[in-house]
């Protein structure tokens, strides 16, 4: 496994060849398609099975890689993807019949079965299996007369289709229990012939297997590797998707251009949720654009699932392997939970930033409807004690022992109490006897450059030496100026001003939080891609 995180795994295999014409070389996980230039032509992959690979081989290596995990708690989809005739459901379902030409779902099943009955000490899990397709963005229950399914959402994180048969399997039984299912199944699946195949599937179709973990007399779970989670069921996805086509180039008849039209349809809601979730950047993930990516929300994406995605080609269509390679190259950038997770982040980031604009237009109608004649905002609320000076001010600066009226205290005297720019509030930050000594490299701001403290000795009760912040507008740094304590007059604002701004302060620092957030979570994406290639 290269990455710790690793939850995609994409495999691609070759259709034996029928003909002496090969658009593609195949070099361990390397594709390369003949005639393309030297950076485009050439795809890296997990593995690569050319044309004379049996379905042993392909069905170990995703058992080794990606089965077990279902005894972890987690999700699993397996998926086949590629173009009418490449050989996907042979890849997926192969012979009916028992055999080696079986495919790797009859082999998953076994594998898992072979799992379940050698968990020792512990409460044997209840397994249930489904088998529906989804033919022109509706569902049908193939283990039910193929009776349409109405779609209802049970959960944010998992959909589920109304009235699904779920038929119990015992784990003794479960291989020719699961055999003789998806055999029924598939003889009432859509298919229809094309130029490509004489035999196409017209349909995406999917095999769930249900894993209800049971509960010991102690209420404490079945116990594996790790925690579940809070999940209660593990469920396993087998997708054979239906063929991607040129349709008005390869139907043979009016259904069939209607099919696929459909059937590209839903092929493109999932590549635009796969670029979503790989771009990190989304706003939303188009899960609802189809009934297909509808129903595989928590699998197809490796966000909550581990994903095997078999992506097939027919050696002797360029066009259309040059397509299935560059699906599969985007679908292989989900290399771990990260992409959904900036995904779902920057769904946050987006959901707080309405809240936070939504919170100024109210802060702001608080600020203009302030009968006090104070024009307050942002930079004036900062801190807690709020002050601005007297209008005699000046006169109170005349009797201190240590402060001088300066060009800066006329300037914040002049705007007092003007309603367009009242930039005289400010918060007092230090009160003092004898304030420190001024640098003569600051600017004026009241203080001498020099104090001498035995002159306050002299008074019984010396005016006390405050200093006072004015925030700067704008991104303009703040002013600071010394007073008289006597010659400023502390202000209150207004509660319901001091409530909309705390409330403003704690979405703004909420989203900041969450945009730093994301912004960890794509460079860990970038490494992560850099990584995986280096090891490929």
């Amino acid at each position: 496994m290269r990455l710790k995180s690793k939850r995609v795994w994409v495999i691609v295999r070759a259709r034996p060849q029928t003909d002496a014409f090969s658009c593609i070389s195949i070099d361990r996980n390397k594709v390369s398609i003949s005639g393309a230039d030297k950076d485009h032509g050439k795809f890296f992959f997990d593995r690569a099975f050319g044309g004379s690979a049996t379905q042993e081989e392909v069905c170990s290596y995703v058992g080794d890689q990606v089965l077990h995990h279902a005894m972890n708690g987690e999700h699993l989809c397996l998926l086949a993807y590629g173009q009418t005739g490449s050989g996907k459901t042979h890849t997926m379902f192969g012979s009916l019949e028992a055999g080696a030409n079986q495919g790797l779902a009859f082999h998953a099943m076994s594998r898992l079965a072979g799992y379940l009955r050698k968990n020792p000490g512990a409460t044997a899990p209840c397994v249930e299996l489904s088998f529906l397709e989804v033919y022109n963005d509706n569902l049908y229950d193939l283990l039910d007369g193929s009776k349409m399914l109405s779609k209802q959402r049970s959960s944010e994180k998992m959909c589920v289709p109304q009235g699904l048969t779920r038929r119990r399997c015992e784990l003794d039984d479960m291989e020719q229990q699961v055999h003789s299912w998806i055999k029924e199944g598939a003889s009432t699946r859509v298919v229809g012939k094309t130029v490509f195949n004489a035999r196409s599937s017209r349909s995406h179709a999917v095999v769930m297997l249900h894993i209800c973990w049971n509960y010991e007399g102690t209420g404490s779970r079945l116990k594996l590797s790790r925690p579940l989670s809070g999940e209660k069921e593990t469920r396993i996805y087998i997708v054979d998707l239906a063929g991607s086509e040129r349709a008005g180039m390869y139907a043979l008849a009016p259904e069939q251009l209607k099919e696929g039209e459909f059937i590209n349809l839903s092929l493109s809601a999932l590549g635009r949720v796969v670029a979503a979730l790989a771009s990190g950047k989304c706003e939303h993930v188009p899960y609802r654009d189809s009934a297909l990516t509808w129903l595989l929300k928590d699998a197809i994406t490796g966000t909550s699932a581990r994903v095997c995605m078999v992506a097939a080609m027919h050696p002797s269509h360029a066009v259309e392997t040059a397509s299935t390679l560059r699906y599969a190259k985007q679908y292989s950038t989900l290399q771990s939970s990260t992409s959904g997770r900036a995904a779902e982040i920057t769904s946050e980031v987006r959901e707080l930033q309405r809240r936070v604009d939504n919170l100024k237009k109210l802060f702001e109608k608080n600020l203009s409807s302030d009968d006090t004649g104070i024009q307050w905002s942002r930079e004036t609320l900062s801190g807690t004690v709020h002050c601005q000076p007297r209008r005699n001010a000046k006169e109170l600066f005349q009797a201190h022992l240590y402060l001088a009226w300066t060009s800066a205290h006329q300037s914040k005297a002049a705007v007092r109490g003007q309603r367009r720019d009242n930039s005289s509030i400010g918060h007092t930050r230090a009160i003092v006897d004898v304030p420190p000594p001024r640098d003569q490299s600051d600017k004026p701001d009241g203080r001498p450059n020099c104090v001498d403290p035995s002159k306050a000795a002299k008074l019984d009760n010396p005016d006390r030496s405050v200093e006072v912040v004015y925030e700067g507008r704008h991104g303009r740094p703040p002013l600071i100026l010394w007073y008289p304590e006597s010659a400023l007059e502390m202000v209150q604002p207004p509660k319901v001003v001091l409530d909309a701004m705390e409330k403003l302060d704690s979405e703004e620092a909420l989203l900041a939080q969450k945009k730093a957030e994301l912004q960890k979570l794509r460079e860990n994406k970038k490494n992560e891609e850099s990584e995986w290639m280096k090891s490929g």
